[in-house]
């Protein structure tokens, strides 16, 4: 049977009843009906304000984790294709930026969402050879001599221990291409703390991406040689 002809309707002028509908008692809000219901709103939009920085920060979490995952892979890439040498500790040429440019998806890895002023904020060129635009810093390998000889090159196999040796760390926007304790860079170039947390990740030179504690950065994770001294 059409709704229309039900008996309850055909006998219900519903256009008729309208305004009465409009205007009953149960068309309209009472006062502390009206308060509940601003105090709910004013309940969500307190837990949304608190949950939204979580969020963002989560976010930008990940985003520096996966920057550094981009640059280790090209770097891995790089080593594979140059008999497993790592760019090394240069002056008179292209920089580690350039050389593994080559081998990554997107130049935007080179900005880390935890630098405010990296080099999507100021306009400046990530492959520069001048200075270091990039959100990260590379190892000097200082321990076996590259900051005085150029030509000092490393094979990822060389390396004592590459889950203990750090690659890539987040530079203080030094302008520093590598990290050279003859320099002190360990102190003033490394970026020991995130604006997101008390610490930092580091890119290690077997791929793997960690945070560290500002207080579990030892120099001795630079070192290429585990039993020499830092220089």
């Amino acid at each position: 049977m059409p709704l229309t002809n039900h008996p309850d309707w055909s006998k219900r002028n519903l256009f008729a009843e309208l305004p009465s509908l409009m205007t009953g008692k149960h068309a309209a809000f009472t006062l502390v009906e009206l308060l509940v219901v601003i105090a709910i709103i004013i309940v969500l939009a307190g837990l949304l304000m608190a949950v939204t920085p979580g969020v963002i920060l989560r976010g930008k979490i990940t985003s520096s984790l996966n920057n550094m995952r981009q640059i280790g892979t090209g770097f891995q890439l790089y080593a594979n294709e140059n008999d497993n040498f790592l760019p090394s500790r240069v002056q008179s040429s292209d920089k580690w930026p350039a050389l593994i440019y080559a081998y990554m998806r997107d130049r935007k890895a080179f900005a880390d969402p935890g630098d405010p002023r990296n080099f999507l904020v100021t306009k400046t060129d990530p492959l520069s050879n001048e200075r270091n635009n990039t959100s990260y810093i590379m190892n000097g390998y200082n321990d076996v001599g590259a900051y005085a000889d150029e030509s000092t090159t490393i094979k990822a196999s060389s390396l004592d221990s590459p889950s203990q040796t750090i690659l890539l760390a987040n530079q203080s926007a030094s302008g520093n291409f590598y990290m050279d304790t003859a320099e002190g860079n360990q102190s003033s170039g490394v970026l020991r703390k995130k604006v997101f947390n008390d610490g930092a990740n580091y890119l290690f030179a077997d791929g793997s991406v960690r945070f560290l504690a500002a207080k579990d950065l030892k120099d001795e994770l630079w070192l290429v040689h585990k039993t020499v001294a830092t220089p």
